[in-house]
């Protein structure tokens, strides 16, 4: 028997963009899996939308609708918080355009049912022979660079903090997600940071994983502005100021 799943769904004006046909193929043959799609103040045809994809299967789709946007941090934490109410042995969250398939979820919960201590696996994009990872190149080096301070910060060996798909035991949510997250996009490394507070460093062994994926396809559409990566910069300095105490 599979344990059951809740993946948290952000979403931000994705009525034009949302696969919905992929979410409701992908229902058809993993029952034991649900979604929590949050509506973080869309100002399109969003909340239409998702009511439509709620009333097909309600117990399997369920909508948290925000009713002011809150980044994606804001909109992870506050399905966490209402899907952790639920009984879901494992909560995770995935991007809205499914850059990472949903056929990855069998992949990460494979994970932890193999690996008891583990409490928090993370999606990792790397491109080696046999996997189907497309990403744009500056992107892709700009992300190296940034994981590489990132790792820095963290004192930990991460490859891939920034990738879109994460899961986490049910233990665990209500504590890294009690409070609200500094960086509405750079949150996965608070998420970290929090873990390591959590129970402390010299007992993380085994409780990180990273799990690499088989298919990854950046989209278009992407929901960073330009103007972000210089506003990035203060944001993880300012992690790194809030989280020093754990170094």
């Amino acid at each position: 028997m599979t344990t059951p799943v809740c993946i948290i769904i952000p979403c931000y004006n994705e009525a034009e963009r949302l696969p919905v046909d992929a979410f409701l193929a992908y229902q058809q043959t993993h029952t034991d899996v649900s979604f929590c799609f949050v509506n973080d103040g869309s100002r399109d045809r969003t909340a239409e939308v998702l009511a439509n994809l709620q009333q097909q299967h309600p117990a399997q789709f369920d909508v948290l609708n925000l009713t002011q946007n809150q980044g994606k941090a804001g909109a992870v934490r506050a399905g966490m918080l209402h899907a952790v109410q639920q009984g879901h042995d494992y909560l995770g969250y995935f991007d809205a355009d499914l850059a990472t398939p949903l056929a990855e979820i069998d992949n990460l919960r494979l994970v932890l049912d193999k690996h008891p201590d583990c409490v928090f696996v993370m999606g990792s994009r790397i491109k080696h022979l046999g996997v189907n990872i497309k990403r744009d190149a500056f992107r892709h080096y700009v992300g190296r660079i940034i994981a590489t301070i990132i790792s820095l910060i963290l004192r930990l060996p991460a490859y891939d903090t920034q990738c879109g798909a994460k899961l986490l035991r049910r233990e665990v949510v209500s504590s890294v997600f009690r409070d609200s997250f500094i960086s509405p996009w750079l949150f996965d490394v608070e998420l970290l940071a929090r873990l390591i507070g959590h129970f402390g460093r010299p007992n993380l062994g085994g409780k990180l994983l990273e799990e690499p994926l088989q298919e990854w396809i950046e989209q278009a559409d992407s929901r960073i502005s330009p103007t972000y990566m210089f506003r990035m910069w203060t944001e993880m300095y300012r992690i790194y100021r809030t989280y020093s105490h754990l170094r």
